[in-house]
């Protein structure tokens, strides 16, 4: 009988030593929640050290273009879609990149079948010379008068960096966590401020400017109703295990409703301000970008084909010499 409660309490002791065991392991694998600050100072740490990495990248931008006065219903409504969606790879210690992509632009205009083009891009950056492709399938071969190191030093294009850079300059806050490609990461929202009120008025007020062709005609746009609609939301996911910036949100949508006000006098090269400005119809836009990063310090080869290497080097003299001959 005394055997048989050794045994017991034997089989105990083991089995929470097993328990504490087990815990021990599983805290271990855990790394102790970061701090904003902290965070912060991680991650620039990590990307000053990068020797590679890849991206993918989108951007979508959609305008509806309404009519003005009674017209304006969404039966006569044109929408504009503009879509680009890059892929690169980076290395960093190589001086190597490769990027391609693709951009579309869907028309859809009342009463008529929606009309898209699309074009195409290949480039390779080898130190300081840019191989690009076109849409027939020819190579152009330009050759920057920087050398490699003004080119690549100071991490210039370390994308990852300038985004962990961006991230230790912004006030952000913590909105939880959330996994990025199987990967662990940190989401943190950036509050805006002064400095995103002026690029949404900006682009409020350049894409106001294109409507109205712009220096031939004068734009003004209702400041008061782009605060009423406007709105800008930034987000970046930093990585729980590396520290890395692994993933990078934004999303900008407002209403302008553009009016022109002057237009310019051919005779005098001066802006005429009309009397009574001309209404337009109301603009809706929404804008939304998201890279995505990942493949840190992955070795991979970057070589452009040899129809590439082939192409006659074009220099920035040539290109002005060329330009001043025509002229």
């Amino acid at each position: 009988m005394r055997r048989d409660d050794d045994m017991k309490r034997l089989l105990m002791i083991i089995l929470i030593l097993a328990a504490l065991l087990i815990s021990g392991c599983m805290e271990s694998q855990d790394k102790p929640e970061k701090s904003i600050d902290e965070l912060k100072t991680l991650s620039l740490s990590a990307a000053d050290n990068l020797t590679g990495y890849s991206l993918q990248s989108t951007m979508t931008r959609v305008r509806t273009l309404n009519a003005a006065g009674e017209n304006a219903t969404s039966e006569n409504a044109t929408t504009i879609t503009e879509s680009a969606e890059t892929t690169a790879i980076v290395s960093l210690v190589e001086h190597k990149a490769h990027a391609k992509g693709s951009t579309s632009i869907e028309a859809k205009q009342p009463g008529l079948d929606s009309n898209t083009t699309t074009t195409k891009a290949d480039v390779y950056q080898m130190g300081n010379s840019t191989y690009i492709m076109d849409e027939s399938g020819n190579w152009t071969h330009l050759q920057d008068p920087r050398t490699t190191e003004e080119i690549w030093g100071g991490g210039n294009n370390n994308q990852v960096k300038a985004m962990a850079e961006t991230f230790n300059l912004s006030p952000v806050e913590m909105a939880g966590s959330e996994k990025i490609d199987d990967t662990d990461a940190y989401k943190l929202r950036i509050i805006t401020g002064e400095s995103d009120d002026e690029a949404l008025y900006n682009t409020a007020f350049n894409l106001a400017a294109n409507m109205v062709s712009y220096p031939m005609f004068m734009p003004q746009i209702d400041r008061a109703e782009l605060n009423e609609t406007g709105k800008i939301e930034k987000s970046i996911w930093i990585s729980k295990s590396t520290y890395l910036p692994v993933k990078y949100h934004s999303l900008m949508s407002f209403t302008v409703t553009p009016s022109i006000v002057g237009a310019l006098d051919i005779n005098t090269s001066q802006m005429t301000m009309f009397n009574e400005s001309i209404g337009m119809g109301a603009i809706d836009v929404r804008i939304e970008t998201s890279d995505v990063y990942y493949d840190f310090d992955k070795q991979v080869g970057i070589a452009p084909p040899a129809e590439a290497l082939e192409a006659p080097v074009i220099r920035p003299i040539q290109i002005r010499a060329e330009n001043s001959s025509q002229g």
